[in-house]
Parts: structure tokens; C-alpha cells; sequence
């Protein structure tokens, strides 16, 4: 924090250092105090060669910008709050370590926060940023339909942007075309030859969720009309995944194959499947989603849905830092990519 002084030694004797001033920093970079004031508090646009200069200079000196006063001056904190539902979920560390990425580019902190798929947990975390004057948030609300007073509250308050869950239509948001993901799952299966299904998933509170189910239903109705209702809803675990599959092999009809909403559950399954002395691929085949490095080394080697996760991250950084809330203009849909693997293959 500026105002800190670092201590040098001279003849054996410690002497006080002030900390770098923002006209040092200017002169290292060869530019001036003004242009350095901009790019640190992001108060205009700059040339990218200058800028990249300045945060050069700066963090060479190890200069850090007092940001108390700057809070005073510009009503900024130079700090991103961002909410999830679940850290230890697999698909969130590469986004959140990609929307930090992001922000550092740009001189700005990111604060973490976990709402353990609680919605009171989550309504509180967001109260707290807004205490902080957090300048933006990114937002994966618990609940798509619970969710919603929470992210209006901030959304009416700072830029928000909803990253892979969605709650409200018209606030920001990013993610991937879920329904298309799972359409296209299905349609893999079906030209390998599955015409009975069963779906393993989390209940319905995600928007992910929701999408991915949804599409399941149309797809398989196609071939298979009791199979759109052949779901298993609980939670997006490993455990679940064992329940389920238990209760499947407990019916005593065994599906062609069988669709998982993500990859812990898809292993969840693979489990108990091999347990039972039931074989994938060729007795039952199976498939993940979110592509997990589990899913690669699971043995078989696990079909699953890979998102651009690092992609999602930094989109969304730059629409916090940038046009934010904008209703109706930042809704950013990427395209997943289905990766077939011996899973889901049929052997000659």
C-alpha cells in the first residue's frame, strides 16, 4: 500500500526509501504523469504501446496506486467483486482464474466469493460488495428463478454481468449455447445407434441445468418418447452420479445409454456401472459434460461437452470493466465443442 516505506541499508546503516511517486513512474516509462494517472485509474482511453509502458514502469518500481484516495477522487475502488455457486466445481477455477487474468490487465483486484449454492448466502455476499463499493460483479446465480432480486439489486446499483447462469434476461450476460451442446450430444449417441436414453443431472435451479434438460427432452423424443422422461434430478456430484446409477441398475432396464449434465456425475455413474460388472461402451454407453481433466484419464476415456471456459472468463471481465449492464446488448452465447471419446463409441 503507498505510504509503506522499504528500508535500505547504506555503510551498515538502514535508511527509510519513500515509495515511488507517479512522476517516477512517468519518467520511467516516457510518458507523462497524466497519461500514467490514466492508466492506472482508467479514467480514459490510451494508446496500447503507452500503456503497456506505464504498467511496465510501474511494476518495476513496484509502484501501487493509493487506492483509498483514488476511491475519494473517482468513486472507485479499482476492485471486481464475483460471486459462484461453488468453487470446488470444476468448471469454475479456469473462469475465475481467467476473468483475474483479465482484470489485472487492467489494474483492477477481483473478490471472491462463494455462496454455496445457497441463495440467502448468495443475496448476503452481494449486499457486502455493495457495502464495499465494488466497482462492477460478476454474477453465476444459484437459482434461476430465486436469483433474480439479488442480481436486479446489484444490477440497478454497479455493472453486472451473469457469467454461465442466467436469471434475468435483460441484465449482461455470458455463457455457452447449453441447449445446442446437449442437441448435439444426442444426436451423437443416436448415430451410434442409442434409441433409449436416461438422464442424469442436477434439479432444475440452474439455468445451465434447466437448458441442458430441455434440450435432452427434445432431442430424445425424436426416437424415444418414454426416454425424455427417464431423468434423474439430485445435485451436479460424484455422489449423485453413484445414486443414480444404483437406482438405474436397480430398475432392471438398462438404457442404450446414458447422458450425464456433468462430468462428477458422469464418473459417479461410470462407477457403480463397473461395479455392477456392466461395461461401457458395449453394454451402455455414457457421456459427461464441461470436459474436465477427469474426463480424458477416466478409463474409458469419458465423452464430454468442453466450453470455452477461458473464453466465458475474459468476456466477461471486459464487459464488467466496459459496457457492463447494458439490457438487451451484451448477451454473448459462445459455441461448445462435443469431444468423442471411447465412452461413447460402439466397438466392432
Amino acid at each position: 500500500m503507498q505510504g509503506q516505506r522499504c528500508a535500505t541499508t547504506r555503510g551498515g546503516r538502514a535508511e527509510i526509501s519513500s515509495p515511488p511517486t507517479i512522476r517516477q513512474v512517468a519518467e520511467a516509462a516516457g510518458v507523462s504523469p497524466a497519461t500514467v494517472s490514466r492508466v492506472l485509474h482508467g479514467t480514459r482511453p490510451v494508446h496500447p504501446d503507452l500503456r503497456a509502458r506505464t504498467l511496465t514502469a510501474a511494476q518495476q518500481l513496484n509502484y501501487r496506486a493509493n487506492r483509498v484516495a483514488q476511491a475519494l477522487r473517482t468513486r472507485s475502488t479499482g476492485t471486481v467483486g464475483m460471486v459462484v455457486p461453488n468453487v470446488a466445481n470444476p468448471f469454475f477455477p479456469v473462469v475465475i482464474q481467467a476473468v483475474e487474468n483479465e482484470l489485472r490487465r487492467h489494474g483492477v483486484h477481483l473478490l471472491l466469493c462463494d455462496s454455496g449454492d445457497d441463495v440467502r448466502e448468495e443475496a448476503e455476499l452481494v449486499r457486502s460488495l455493495l457495502d464495499h463499493r465494488i466497482d462492477g460483479i460478476l454474477f453465476s446465480p444459484c437459482d434461476r428463478l430465486s436469483s433474480q432480486s439479488a442480481v436486479r439489486l446489484a444490477a440497478g446499483r454497479v455493472p453486472l454481468v451473469q457469467i454461465d447462469r442466467q436469471a434475468v434476461s435483460d441484465v449482461a450476460y455470458v455463457g455457452v449455447d447449453q441447449e445446442a451442446a446437449m442437441s448435439e450430444v444426442i444426436e451423437h449417441l443416436i448415430a451410434e445407434g442409442c434409441r433409449r436414453f436416461a438422464y442424469v443431472s442436477s434439479t432444475s435451479r440452474a439455468s445451465t441445468a434447466a437448458e441442458r434438460l430441455r434440450a435432452y427432452r427434445r432431442a430424445v423424443k425424436v426416437v424415444h418418447a418414454r426416454s425424455a422422461e427417464r431423468v434423474y434430478q439430485g445435485t451436479f456430484s460424484l455422489d449423485w452420479g453413484r445414486a443414480a446409477a444404483q437406482r438405474i441398475v436397480d430398475e432392471g432396464d438398462l438404457p442404450d445409454a446414458i447422458v450425464c449434465a456433468n462430468d462428477s456425475v458422469a464418473l459417479g455413474v461410470l462407477d457403480v456401472l463397473r461395479s455392477k460388472g456392466l461395461r461401457v461402451p458395449e453394454e451402455v454407453l455414457l457421456t459427461g459434460f464441461d470436459d474436465t481433466e477427469l474426463a480424458s484419464i477416466a478409463w474409458p476415456p469419458l465423452t464430454s461437452v468442453r466450453q470455452p471456459l477461458e473464453m466465458i472468463g475474459r468476456k466477461g471481465a471486459e464487459l464488467v470493466l466496459g459496457s457492463g449492464a447494458v439490457p438487451g446488448k451484451s448477451v454473448n452465447l459462445f459455441k461448445a465443442e462435443l469431444k468423442i471419446r471411447e465412452s461413447s463409441r460402439r466397438r466392432a
